[in-house]
């Protein structure tokens, strides 16, 4: 989510009855969400909303099947994270050499003024190909990932083929395993005897993966390899 807007929950369905929100609640209360962050789960949340336009405790959604109630602690923190005190919520300009830490604030406007004379400075000198928009899925909004390509089209600017990062492993991963596809983590619990965890720290970074797979080894007595 951009560190500049203040998360708002997303309120639960209306056509379908929701634990979370039921008859007669007020502005306040748990509501239903979706996790935003770059990351293949989409976690189902269960988001606390305060009175005074924050939001609280985050929760995975109990009664969705893939996130189970669980969430990682990235995002068991997003109240805090969103609201701490030092939370950077204006633009700083530098005003010393690297390093030396010195900032001051600056308006929106001056900051926009500034990069867009940066990008025009370098077009006119070195051409349009000089400016190289490097980005990727911080969060998953259409504005927040995507809107840069409409400039990049605009101004003829250098682009890659989505991200250095993802399609490197997503090739690697086809060329050894055939297609870009796994298994549901749901049927992980359900069916599998031995699960094999290749190539990830799927503790810290696969929490759905991890509770179906810990599922699967209390109940059934699945054994856990990691490569």
């Amino acid at each position: 989510m951009n560190d500049h807007v203040r998360p708002q929950a997303v309120p639960a369905p209306q056509d379908r009855a929701s634990p979370m929100r039921p008859n007669g609640m007020g502005p306040t209360g748990m509501r239903a969400s979706v996790c935003p962050h770059d990351c293949p789960s989409t976690c189902a949340l269960e988001v606390e909303v305060l009175a005074d336009n924050r939001i609280g405790r985050v929760r995975g959604a109990a009664d969705n099947s893939y996130t189970a109630g669980v969430i990682c602690a990235k995002v068991a923190r997003y109240a805090e994270r969103a609201h701490h005190p030092d939370r950077l919520m204006t633009p700083l300009k530098r005003t010393g050499p690297k390093g030396s830490t010195q900032f001051v604030p600056i308006s929106w406007d001056e900051a926009l003024d500034r990069t867009a004379e940066a990008l025009l400075a370098a077009e006119h000198t070195h051409g349009a190909q000089s400016v190289w928009p490097y980005y990727y899925a911080g969060t998953m909004g259409l504005v927040m990932r995507d809107g840069i390509n409409r400039l990049t089209h605009a101004k003829g600017y250098s682009r890659f083929f989505s991200s250095i990062c993802v399609n490197p492993a997503w090739s690697g991963y086809m060329a050894g395993t055939g297609r870009l596809a796994g298994a549901d983590p749901r049927e992980i619990s359900r069916a599998a005897d031995l699960i094999v965890i290749w190539g990830t720290n799927a503790v810290a970074t696969q929490v759905n993966v991890m509770t179906h797979a810990i599922r699967a080894r209390k109940e059934r007595g699945a054994k856990i390899a990691v490569v």
